[in-house]
């Protein structure tokens, strides 16, 4: 048998000498190359494949039902809704305060005065009763608000598209409710939010709105005396002395002048001007209306003031003036302290500075401060302090003639687009 070197290939069936690349040896016909074996896959994960696999299965049914069947849930008040994610309480409340559901809002109105409040959506995780808004905003594609019937009749109701709300930093969402009454009588309406999930899902949640016209006492000058500045202050004083006044108190005013300062204080209270005949009634001094926490506004309505400096009407409590005049005076109209002031219909000529908004703190009452004219002022308005970012807006309002129509040194959103400046 010839030599091997340690380079050459050996048949291990013959012992013949093979060449280096041979598979198989010519002279037995045998395989020379060595087998690989496979190891069988351990047992372990085919057992946990068995038990993973149904549940893939189910979980994946689950996912497309849910994508395909859309989930609707709706409440009254409060709603529970789940997601892949977890639970969430969604409820309605209307104040800061309220941490709880609310199926009912109640309201005392005078009769064809505007009032605002809010209505603030809260969400909760269900499990641990912790704030869950930031995360539950970014589920929804849209949210929207409305009041679709009204029932009884006698009263308007609208409301501004939810949204976040500086004057509510931890509430997700808040819808401003504008509403009047309108009629003695009392009215409901049902607000209606729908939210529409990005998943397809859709919860609607409700509250019901309840109007009941607000006791009033109203004073003439028929029957208490009120012919001098000194008259009607008496009145006053004894109206705010009372132990258990009625929150809407009118005064309606002879067509006479008033010199002298008048304070309105304790509560609020509503003075009406004359509008009968061809007289008018004149304030040649000053209103001056104190601070309160009661929230309630004091109107003003059908006034003359005409003065020689000073300020006309300042409100360190909420007040609303309505188809006033302003003339001759430093300031109109000054807010100041917590007050929200507004001027609707009202005329502000020759004026150090019309309307001159100054208020520390506070919540809005309204936004509107339409149909107003500023001629001939200095500055028609200043905007100094406002307590809230509410749009102040201005329509049909008419800005003539003067020094510099709007002093805005706090930058207050404004809506002048139906403004009109000459």
């Amino acid at each position: 048998m010839a030599e091997h070197t340690e380079k050459q290939k050996v048949c291990p069936h013959c012992g013949a000498t093979l060449p280096e690349e041979a598979a198989f040896c010519p002279y037995c016909a045998q395989t020379v190359n060595r087998r690989s074996h496979l190891k069988a896959p351990a047992k372990g994960w085919r057992r946990a494949l068995m038990v993973l696999m149904p549940l893939l299965l189910v979980g994946g049914i689950a996912a497309g039902y849910h994508l395909t069947h859309p989930q609707i849930c709706e409440g009254v008040g409060e709603v529970y809704y789940s997601d892949l994610s977890g639970t969430y309480h969604l409820f309605l409340s209307e104040s800061a305060s309220l941490q709880e559901p609310v199926q009912e809002m109640r309201q005392n109105a005078a009769i064809g005065d505007a009032y605002r409040g809010p209505v603030l959506l809260r969400v909760h995780d269900a499990d641990t009763g912790t704030d869950a808004g930031a995360a539950f905003l970014e589920k929804i594609d849209r949210v929207t608000a409305e009041f679709p019937t009204i029932e009884g009749g006698g009263a308007k109701f609208v409301c501004t598209a939810p949204a976040p709300h500086s004057a509510f930093p931890d509430v997700p969402l808040v819808s401003l409710v504008d509403y009047t009454l309108e009629a003695d009588a009392e009215a409901a309406a049902e607000m209606v939010w729908t939210i529409d999930m990005k998943n397809g899902d859709t919860i609607r949640l409700g509250v019901k709105y309840i109007l009941s016209p607000l006791p009033a006492e109203d004073y003439y000058p028929e029957d208490v005396p009120m012919g001098t500045t000194e008259e009607l202050q008496a009145l006053i004083d004894e109206i705010a002395a009372a132990a258990d006044p009625s929150p809407n108190v009118n005064i309606y005013l002879p067509a006479l002048t008033y010199d002298g300062t008048l304070v309105l204080h304790g509560r609020a209270i509503n003075l009406y001007g004359s509008t009968g005949g061809e007289g008018r009634t004149v304030f040649t001094g000053s209103i001056r209306v104190e601070a309160r926490e009661d929230g309630w506004i004091s109107y003003f309505q059908d006034i003359e003031f005409r003065g020689n400096g000073g300020v006309a009407l300042s409100a360190a409590a909420n007040a609303r003036a309505t188809n006033c005049l302003f003339t001759g005076w430093d300031t109109g109209l000054y807010g100041c302290g917590t007050a929200w002031i507004n001027s609707i219909g009202c005329t502000f000529a020759d004026n150090g500075v019309g309307l001159h908004f100054n208020s520390k703190e506070g919540s809005a009452n309204h936004s509107l401060y339409n149909d107003n004219t500023f001629r001939d002022n200095g500055t028609a308005v200043v905007l100094e302090q406002v307590p809230t970012d509410l749009a102040l807006n201005f329509i049909g309002s008419v800005f003539e003639g003067n020094g510099t129509d709007i002093d805005n040194r706090c930058g207050q959103p404004l809506d002048l687009s139906r403004a009109e400046f000459r």
